[in-house]
């Protein structure tokens, strides 16, 4: 998989920043090695809704397709309110943080982020 430059990753990331309406947000990348051995992981988000900042980190050896994963960071915060107020609930109702009904939760979410992306990608 050829690697984007972080001079294209930050003009895609203006690009979809404008076309999810989230120009409020003060936005970045940060390239990083994600340091999980169970797992093969290609993006993730941080996000500081109090001062409407974000940090999209992408994989140092990305292994998808770079915007692909980008989108799918934004569109995590897209959802970021409704997230965080549906995870609540999911682990007040469930005995551990990955199995039961927070487990179900979680692949729901991605289910749906993936759906998203795949759309939003497609209709550009």
């Amino acid at each position: 998989m050829k690697k984007l430059s972080e001079k294209k990753l930050n003009s895609l990331l203006k690009f979809w920043q404008k076309k999810l309406l989230l120009n409020d947000w003060n936005l970045s990348i940060k390239i990083v090695e994600f340091k999980r051995k169970d797992y093969r992981q290609s993006g993730d988000i941080k996000v500081f809704p109090q001062k409407m900042k974000a940090v999209v980190l992408l994989t140092n050896n990305p292994f998808r397709d770079e915007e692909s994963v980008l989108v799918h960071e934004l569109v995590h915060l897209v959802l970021w309110d409704y997230d965080i107020f549906c995870e609540k609930l999911a682990l007040a109702n469930s005995k551990t943080k990955f199995k039961g009904k927070h487990g179900k939760y979680m692949d729901k979410l991605e289910s749906t982020v993936d759906h998203l992306t795949k759309a939003f990608l497609k209709n550009q």
